[in-house]
């Protein structure tokens, strides 16, 4: 039979051999645990990297198929466009020559001819050409020869070609023509002063309505005015004044 002291080793023992496998299959339950997190991170990169691939790879063949359908798109449209654009070509030179032969025809048939005039370096009298004329000048289309002739008769006539400068028509840009024309103050439709009210010396485009109405209230001051040089004493005209408007007023009786 065993003695206590037996005993008591054998149960040592015993509880030292438990300790130690308690002891390593707790540190080897967490060695293999760590080593498994590890082999799972790196299988989710590796899947993470194959999914990142996989996208580019379909966002760069969509962009491919779309830049390739806009280009057959592009293509088709440019197609359509240069066939409308040579079937109105030649619908446009058949409707011109078939125009053009019936005009011909009828020309003949009638024995006229038709001269076509070309636009020229000339000189012609402000005062007398009509828009007609005016139109052979070079620069000078149909607007410019109607505005021309409009002011004209507003004036009651040009006195020198430098007119065509006025702000009336500044817009025109006329300065380039000037010199194709002549200007004689004999032609101008001059107001007769003595015999007329504001409302006639008003509607010349060189008096204002304030400067027409002190000419007729001198007029009516002094009975009749003799001179343009009476005119100096009206503080509503001044020189530059005076000399536009000389040539558009007659002081006779």
């Amino acid at each position: 039979m065993l003695a206590k002291e037996q005993y008591i080793g054998a149960a040592a023992l015993l509880v030292i051999a438990v300790a130690a496998w308690v002891f390593v299959i707790t540190h080897g339950e967490k060695r293999d645990g760590a080593l498994n997190n590890e082999e799972a991170n790196g299988e989710w990169a590796r899947l993470d990297s194959l999914r990142k691939d996989s996208v580019e790879r379909v966002r760069a063949r969509r962009d491919s198929l779309r830049e390739a359908r806009w280009e057959h798109i592009k293509d088709s449209f440019r197609q359509i466009d240069d066939a409308r654009f040579a079937q109105w070509t030649e619908e446009r030179q058949q409707r011109y020559d078939s125009f053009h032969i019936a005009d011909s025809l009828w020309r003949d048939s009638v024995g006229w001819r038709y001269i076509k005039h070309e636009k020229k370096d000339t000189v012609l009298d402000l005062n007398k050409a009509d828009t007609t004329e005016l139109m052979l000048i070079r620069g000078i289309g149909r607007y410019k020869a109607q505005r021309i002739v409009r002011y004209r008769e507003q004036l009651g006539g040009f006195y020198s070609p430098e007119q065509l400068c006025d702000e009336a028509l500044r817009d025109l840009r006329l300065d380039s023509v000037v010199r194709c024309f002549i200007a004689s103050p004999e032609d101008i439709r001059k107001i007769a002063v003595n015999h007329c009210g504001t409302e006639t010396l008003s509607k010349h485009p060189y008096l204002r309505f304030n400067q027409a109405k002190a000419i007729y209230q001198l007029r009516r001051k002094y009975i009749r005015i003799e001179r343009i040089e009476d005119l100096e004493i009206l503080p509503e005209l001044d020189k530059n004044d005076i000399n536009r408007i000389k040539f558009y007023l007659s002081f006779d009786n």
